[in-house]
C-alpha cells in the first residue's frame, strides 16, 4: 500500500513512521524539512511541503490508498496569547483544507483519510464518562477540534471514507506528559497539576499507533473514535502510581500561578480534564496492549 503522511516528523508521528516501513508499505512523507533527510527505509520518500500552499507534493496524493494527517502546532510549546492562538488554528485548519482540496483533484483518489483528532473536543466534562456520541464543549481547543474534523469530512463528498482519531494523553517515554513528570519526581519534588480530581484519558504509544491503523483493516469504522485507553484516572492517581513505580513520593502539586505564568490561557486546557471511553474501538474488539495504567507506565518508566 502506498501512504502519504503529513506531519509525519512529530512526537507520535516519528513512532508511526517506524512501524509502517518495518511493515514495507510505500511511505511518502511530507515535510517542510525534506533535503538532506536520510530515509528509516528504502521505501520511504520525503517530499517538501510547506502546509499552506499547494505544490508538487499533491501529485503523490493521486493514487495513494491512504492518507494520514497529522499536522499542527504543538499546543503547549508556548505561552497562549492571540497570535499563538492563531497560528495553532491556522496550522490545523489550513493543512487539512489543503489535502482535502487535493483529494477532491485527484483522478485516483486515496480510499481512506485518517486525519487527527483530539479527546480536547469534549472541553472540560469533569467525571461525567463521555464516548463518541458526547457533544463538544464550548472552549477555544474544543471549538478549534470540532472545525477541525468539520474540514477534514468534506472528503466524505468526493467518496473518501474519513476517520478521526480522537487521541488523548499518549504516553511515552521522549515525548508528551512522561519526561515533563520524570525529572521532578526523580527529585523527590512531583506531582499533580491542578486539582488532582479531573481524569486523564491516557493511552500508551503502542496503543495510539495502532488504533490510528485499525480504520485501515475494519471499513465500518468512520468519523470520530476515541484513541483513549478503556481506564482513565483521576490525575492525582495517575501520579501516585508514576511515584510508586519510580520509587518516588507523589506530594507536591504544582501552584497553578506557575502554570499561568508559563502557558496563560493554555494552563486551562493543562488542568482541565476527561474522562473519555473508546467505545468505537471496544465495540469494534480492539486489542489493547497496555489498558491499565500500571502496566504502561511500567513498560516506560523502568
Amino acid at each position: 500500500m502506498k501512504f502519504v503522511i503529513a506531519g509525519g516528523t512529530g512526537f507520535i508521528g516519528s513512532y508511526l513512521l517506524r512501524t509502517l516501513s518495518g511493515l514495507n508499505h510505500d511511505i511518502v512523507l511530507l515535510t517542510r524539512s525534506a533535503s538532506g533527510r536520510a530515509p528509516v527505509s528504502p521505501r520511504v520518500r520525503y517530499v517538501p511541503w510547506d502546509a499552506t500552499t499547494f505544490g508538487e507534493w499533491t501529485e503523490e496524493i493521486n493514487g495513494a490508498d491512504v492518507v494520514l494527517n497529522l499536522a499542527g502546532k504543538n499546543l503547549i510549546d508556548q505561552r497562549w496569547n492571540a497570535d499563538v492562538k492563531r497560528k495553532i488554528t491556522h496550522s490545523r485548519l489550513h493543512s487539512t483544507d489543503l489535502l482535502v482540496e487535493t483529494i477532491a483533484q485527484s483522478v485516483a483518489k486515496p480510499s481512506l483519510l485518517i486525519s487527527a483528532s483530539a479527546i480536547g473536543y469534549y472541553g472540560d466534562s469533569g467525571t461525567s464518562l463521555v464516548d463518541e456520541h458526547a457533544a463538544p464543549g464550548t472552549d477555544f481547543l474544543a471549538q478549534l477540534v470540532a472545525e477541525w474534523e468539520r474540514t477534514s469530512q468534506k472528503a466524505a463528498r468526493y467518496g473518501v471514507r474519513v476517520v478521526n482519531p480522537r487521541i488523548g494523553l499518549v504516553l511515552q517515554k521522549d515525548g508528551g506528559l512522561v519526561p515533563r513528570l520524570r525529572l521532578p519526581f526523580t527529585l523527590f519534588v512531583g506531582g499533580w497539576v491542578g486539582s488532582g480530581r479531573q481524569f486523564a484519558s491516557w493511552i500508551h504509544m503502542d496503543d495510539v499507533i495502532k488504533a490510528i491503523l485499525f480504520p485501515i483493516d475494519h471499513d465500518g469504522l468512520t468519523g470520530p473514535y476515541n484513541v483513549t485507553s478503556p481506564n482513565p484516572v483521576p490525575m492525582k492517581e495517575f501520579c501516585s502510581v508514576f511515584g510508586q513505580i519510580l520509587k518516588r513520593p507523589s506530594w507536591l502539586p504544582v501552584p497553578n500561578l506557575a502554570l499561568r505564568t508559563l502557558y496563560g490561557e493554555a494552563t486551562d486546557t493543562i488542568t482541565s480534564g476527561q474522562r473519555v471511553i473508546p467505545q468505537k474501538l471496544l465495540d469494534n474488539g480492539f486489542p489493547f496492549t497496555y489498558p491499565d495504567l500500571r502496566s504502561a507506565l511500567s513498560d516506560i518508566l523502568l
